[in-house]
C-alpha cells in the first residue's frame, strides 16, 4: 500500500465511510480549510459515499478533482429521501460549494396556496410563497409528487379548479361537474359553509391527516375489486399509495420563517451523543453533533447541562428551543436564556406535529453519530468485559448463546437457541428443537433436554459457546447446570428473568419488573441496571430468542393443526395441502381469509375451500 500523504488521506476517508449511516440524508465534503466544496444527497449515505472512494469514483468527470481536495466529510440523516432532497438544496444555497454550481438551477420548489378568505377558495400552485395571509403547504421536492397529490384531491374532493374570471361568468356547469370533480359553486346551489368543509378536507390531506380519505379510497378499491374491475381497483390502489407516501414524507419545513434550535439526545451507559439542528428562516441551516464520554449524570441532568453549555461563548440564541423530554428545570433554563438573548424565548417539548418530527430527526442524527463514534469491536469489548466482571468469567466471552422454551398448554413444546458472536447475531447458527414433552408442560425438563442436546453436539463438533444464557429463573438454571454436569462439560451458564422482589410485592409496586441475573454459586439473584450496556445486550439476546422460539412454535403448531384438519377433509390432495401450508403458514390466517383466497392458494374448488374453513372454525385444532 502506498504511503504517500494522499493515499493515507484517502485510506482514512474510506475507514470513515465504513461507519457512515445506512440511511437517507445529505453529505457535505470539506477541504483542508473546512470549507464545504460539495453537497450531495443519497438514499443510502454509506453506499453513496463508497462510490466516491472505490476504484474509478462514481463515473463523473469532476470527481477526480474533488477527491484531491476532500479532507473530511459529514452526514445529516433525514427520515425520507424527499427531505434529503430539500435539505440538499438549502445547504447548496447556503454554502455555494464549488462543485455543485453547474449541476443545480435556481428554480424554487412548487407549493400549494390556499386562501380561505376567498368566497370560493381553490388550490393554487406557486413557486414563491408570500406573506399575504394565505396558507402555504409544501414545498414539494418533485413536481410529479405534487401533481399526484392534487389529482387525488380532485378525484375525492370536488373543489373548483377554474380561475375567478371563469367562475363568475359561467352560465352552466362544466365537464368537471359532470364527472363529479367539482361541486360547481358557479351555478349549483352550494352553500359557502358546505364548500369550506370540502376545503378543510383538502387541507387535512395537505397537512398529512389522511386517515379519513384513505378509508374512503380503500372502500372504493374493495368495491371495484369485488366487482372484478381490476384496472379501476389498481387505480384506487395507486392513489392510496400516493397519499400514504405523501403522509409519510410530510414536510418538516415551514414558510413562516421561524428560527429554532432542535436538540436530539441519545445515551448508552456512560456514553452519549447530542445533535442540534439549527433551523433558520424555516429551513435547516446547519447541524452540530457532540459525542459525550463518561457521563455520570442522569439523562435529564445531562440534557439540561448540554442545553445551557451549547449557548456559552456568544452563540446565537433563537426565539424557540425544542427538547426531546420534559425537564424539571426547563422554566429556569428558559428564563436564563431569555435574559441572555434580550427577548422572548420558549423551551418546548412537543409531542406531535412537525416540531416533534424535527426532534425525531435530531435524535436520528444523534443515534447515527453515536454509533459511528465507536467501532463494533470497541463496543463489544466494553460489553464483553462487563459480562466477564459481572459473572466472574475467566475470559471475555465472544460467542454468547441464549435458550428459550415455548409450548401451548403442554403441547407442541419446542426450544430454540440464538447465537451472537462479538455482539452480532449469527442467524445461520440459530437452532430449533422439537422437545419430547407432549402433554406434559414441564419447562424444567424441556430446558434440560435442549441444553443437553446443544452441549452434546458441541462436544462432538468442538463448537461450544463461551456463555450460555437461559431465559428463566433459578429453576431453569439448575436444570441447565445439571445437563452440563451429566455430560461433564465446561461451559459458563447463567439465567436471565424479570422478577418481582419481596419488597416490591409488599409495597404493591407490581408494575416494575427489573431484569435479574441468576449466577451459579450466588445465594440471590443480581439486579441489573437497565441503562447499562451489558443489561441491554442481555435483554436484546433474550428478546431475540423469544421472538425466534415463538415464531417456531406458531409455525409448528399451525402445521400440525393444518395437517390434522386437512387430512379429515375429503378431496384435499397432498399437493393442495402443501400449497395451503406454504401460503398461509398459520391457522388464524386460513381461518380469517376469504374463501376465494383459500380456493386460489390451494387450487381447489370454492366449495371445498369453504369446507376446510368450516372445519377450522368448529375448532379443528
Amino acid at each position: 500500500m502506498s504511503s504517500t500523504p494522499n493515499a493515507k488521506r484517502l485510506d482514512l476517508l474510506r475507514r470513515q465511510v465504513s461507519h457512515a449511516p445506512e440511511a437517507p440524508g445529505v453529505y457535505l465534503m470539506r477541504d483542508e480549510h473546512q470549507s464545504v466544496i460539495y453537497v450531495g444527497k443519497a438514499k443510502d449515505l454509506r453506499a453513496r459515499l463508497r462510490t466516491y472512494f472505490g476504484s474509478g469514483g462514481d463515473g463523473r468527470f469532476q470527481i477526480g478533482y474533488l477527491l484531491q481536495r476532500v479532507a473530511s466529510f459529514e452526514t445529516v440523516v433525514t427520515q425520507t429521501e424527499e427531505q434529503a432532497f430539500l435539505l440538499e438544496r438549502d445547504l447548496i444555497g447556503k454554502h455555494k460549494p464549488r462543485y455543485n454550481i453547474r449541476l443545480k438551477d435556481d428554480k424554487a420548489y412548487l407549493s400549494i396556496r390556499v386562501d380561505e378568505r376567498a368566497e370560493w377558495p381553490m388550490l393554487e400552485t406557486v413557486r414563491r410563497p408570500e406573506n399575504d395571509g394565505a396558507n402555504y403547504y409544501g414545498p414539494f421536492a418533485f413536481s410529479t409528487e405534487l401533481r399526484n397529490v392534487l389529482e387525488v384531491i380532485k378525484k375525492v374532493i370536488p373543489l373548483r379548479s377554474c380561475s375567478d374570471s371563469v367562475l363568475y361568468n359561467r352560465q352552466r356547469p362544466c365537464l368537471e361537474f359532470q364527472i363529479k370533480r367539482c361541486c360547481a359553486p358557479c351555478c349549483e346551489p352550494v352553500s359557502r359553509q358546505e364548500y369550506l368543509e370540502l376545503v378543510k378536507q383538502a387541507v387535512a390531506i395537505l397537512q398529512g391527516k389522511t386517515k379519513g380519505v384513505l378509508s374512503l379510497l380503500t372502500q372504493k378499491m374493495e368495491v371495484a375489486s369485488e366487482a372484478l374491475h381490476f384496472e379501476e381497483a389498481a387505480a384506487w390502489r395507486d392513489r392510496i399509495e400516493t397519499l400514504e407516501r405523501f403522509q409519510s414524507g410530510h414536510s418538516l419545513i415551514s414558510f413562516r420563517g421561524e428560527s429554532r434550535d432542535v436538540f436530539g439526545f441519545v445515551r448508552e451507559g456512560p456514553q452519549a451523543a447530542l445533535c442540534v439542528l439549527l433551523v433558520r428562516q424555516g429551513r435547516i441551516a446547519e447541524t452540530k453533533t457532540f459525542i459525550l464520554d463518561d457521563v455520570q449524570l442522569s439523562d435529564d441532568e445531562a440534557l439540561e447541562s448540554a442545553v445551557q453549555q451549547f449557548y456559552e461563548g456568544g452563540r446565537e440564541i433563537p426565539p424557540e428551543i425544542l427538547i426531546p423530554r420534559e425537564l424539571e428545570n426547563a422554566t429556569l433554563i428558559q428564563a436564563g436564556l431569555a435574559s441572555r438573548r434580550g427577548g422572548k424565548l420558549e423551551v418546548l417539548c412537543p409531542q406531535r406535529g412537525s416540531k416533534a418530527r424535527l426532534i425525531s430527526m435530531a435524535e436520528l442524527n444523534a443515534r447515527h453519530a453515536f454509533e459511528g463514534s465507536r467501532t463494533q469491536e470497541s463496543r463489544w469489548e466494553e460489553v464483553s468485559k462487563g459480562l466477564a466482571q459481572m459473572i466472574g468469567l475467566k475470559q471475555m466471552p465472544r460467542r454468547v448463546e441464549c435458550v428459550d422454551i415455548s409450548n401451548f398448554q403442554g403441547s407442541d413444546t419446542v426450544g430454540a437457541i440464538v447465537v451472537f458472536f462479538d455482539g452480532i447475531a449469527d442467524k445461520a447458527a440459530y437452532r430449533r428443537y422439537k422437545v419430547a414433552q407432549e402433554g406434559k408442560p414441564n419447562d424444567f425438563a424441556s430446558i434440560y433436554e435442549v441444553v443437553s442436546r446443544r452441549i452434546r453436539r458441541g462436544l462432538e463438533d468442538g463448537d461450544m459457546p463461551d456463555l450460555l444464557v437461559i431465559d428463566g429463573g433459578a429453576g431453569q438454571l439448575s436444570m441447565a447446570l445439571k445437563a452440563r454436569e451429566d455430560l461433564r462439560a465446561t461451559v459458563d451458564i447463567v439465567a436471565l428473568a424479570k422478577m418481582r422482589t419481596e419488597g416490591e410485592v409488599l409495597s404493591q409496586d407490581i408494575e416494575r419488573k427489573p431484569e435479574r441475573l441468576f449466577i451459579p454459586g450466588r445465594d440471590s439473584s443480581l439486579g441489573l441496571n437497565e441503562g447499562d450496556a451489558v443489561t441491554r445486550f442481555l435483554v436484546r439476546i433474550r428478546d431475540e430468542v423469544h421472538r425466534f422460539v415463538i415464531t417456531f412454535h406458531r409455525d409448528t403448531r399451525s402445521r400440525r393443526v393444518f395437517r390434522s384438519v386437512l387430512d379429515t377433509v375429503a378431496g384435499v390432495s397432498a399437493e393442495s395441502r402443501t400449497r395451503l401450508l406454504k401460503h398461509f403458514r398459520s391457522v388464524d390466517a386460513i381461518r380469517e381469509a376469504q374463501p376465494e383466497e383459500v380456493a386460489k392458494a390451494g387450487r381447489i374448488p370454492l366449495a371445498l375451500a369453504k369446507k376446510v374453513q368450516s372445519k377450522l372454525k368448529r375448532g379443528g385444532e
